[in-house]
């Protein structure tokens, strides 16, 4: 009985142990199927995949980096022109007499003596603007105005009939003119100084009174009248 009750319980080890390794058996080749090589060679393609995406942006952000930068310039190119462009529009503007101007010069006023009842009167001539002109733009004026019509290229300063016509404006002979001039204040004046210029002659010779006044800002306004050209091309 001893030697049947030992071989049954030899028989019952044995059935436990081949059941262990039953399961251990299967346990290893669900790994083995879940780590197949076709799985290893799916993910490694994967990855070669992800690569190449990788490289394509990365180059694509360069080539559009690249763009960015040829845009700016393009831009930044065409500001720097159309900033020089501005600049000589607005010399040439201050150069025709169309802006207005402000700076340091002198200020001219021209009185005539109308002492009517000791019968000297006195009366200013277009030809005495024109030589103030003159004067004024030798010396070095930059702008120039008379009675507050901006002498320029196209200024005409001529009589007509009783008056004295500037810039389509007519004015009195026997009437105050008052000359602005921008330029260096003691040049401006000193033109003037000469001895027996153009100021002595008005005040000896023509009875007219002339003072100048030098001033650190004058305004001088644009010339406002239409300019039209039918034969300039």
């Amino acid at each position: 009985m001893k030697g049947l009750k030992y071989q049954l319980v030899i028989g019952f080890v044995c059935i436990i142990l081949g059941l262990m390794i039953s399961l251990q058996f299967k346990s290893m080749s669900g790994i083995r199927s879940k780590y197949s090589y076709k799985r290893i060679e799916d993910l490694v393609s994967e990855v070669e995949t992800l690569r190449k995406q990788r490289d394509e942006l990365s180059s694509k952000v360069q080539e559009y980096q690249k763009k960015v930068d040829e845009i700016e310039k393009a831009v930044a190119s065409e500001s720097e022109v159309a900033n020089q462009m501005k600049k000589e529009i607005d010399s040439l503007r201050f150069l025709s007499g169309l802006t207005d101007v402000e700076g340091p010069g002198i200020i001219m006023t021209l009185t005539p003596s109308n002492d009517v009842k000791n019968s000297e009167t006195s009366m200013i001539y277009s030809t005495d603007l024109i030589d103030i002109v003159n004067e004024l733009n030798a010396a070095g004026a930059e702008a120039i105005s008379i009675n507050e019509q901006r002498y320029v290229g196209r200024t005409q300063i001529k009589e007509a009939g009783a008056t004295i016509k500037i810039n389509d404006e007519k004015f009195s002979p026997i009437d105050t003119f008052v000359i602005k001039a921008i330029g260096d204040p003691k040049v401006l004046e000193g033109a003037f100084k000469i001895p027996g210029g153009i100021k002595d002659k008005l005040e000896e010779l023509a009875g007219i009174n002339v003072k100048i006044t030098k001033s650190d800002n004058i305004k001088i306004l644009k010339y406002n009248k239409s300019i039209d050209y039918k034969y300039v091309k």
